[in-house]
């Protein structure tokens, strides 16, 4: 369990991404990879199957030129439709893996996996320390106080 100190930077972080003070980048590929928290084989391995069988039945129906039809439109679909969606669902899990819990967000820096930046300033690990770069962020609720709105 986090201590107190790394509870409360959490809690911020979430709050600062939530508002979108923060930015969290995300490692695609090292998120997308298995013994990552938000690793699905599935979606990895399922579109290569389908695409194998693919080129393979093109090939058994048609003859070679079938199969390399078949080959580039399964590649074809790969980068142009699977890929960008698999790498924004990484990112969407990988930010609510990492919003979660303070534990959950310790792991996947400490991994290299996610960074922060606001404003053109950014903090990356090992050698960023994201409690100062959050403690130093300001929520719109602060912002507000020191603007003298409220």
């Amino acid at each position: 369990m986090a201590d107190r100190r790394v509870r409360d930077a959490h809690a911020k972080l979430v709050r600062l991404v939530a508002e979108k003070r923060l930015m969290l980048g995300v490692n695609i590929g090292l998120m997308s990879r298995p013994g990552s928290p938000v690793f699905r084989r599935i979606e990895t391995a399922l579109p290569i199957f389908i695409g194998i069988m693919g080129t393979i039945g093109g090939v058994a129906i048609g003859g070679l030129p079938l199969g390399i039809v078949a080959l580039m439109a399964g590649l074809g679909v790969w980068f142009l439709v699977i890929l960008p969606r698999m790498k924004d669902q990484v990112y969407e899990r990988t930010v609510g893996y990492a919003t979660s819990e303070p534990d959950a967000f310790v792991k996947v820096w400490d991994a290299g996996a996610v960074t922060l930046s606001r404003d053109g300033e950014e903090c990356r690990p090992p050698d960023g320390d994201w409690m100062e770069f959050v403690r130093q962020s300001r929520t719109r609720e602060e912002q507000d106080k020191e603007d003298g709105l409220s």
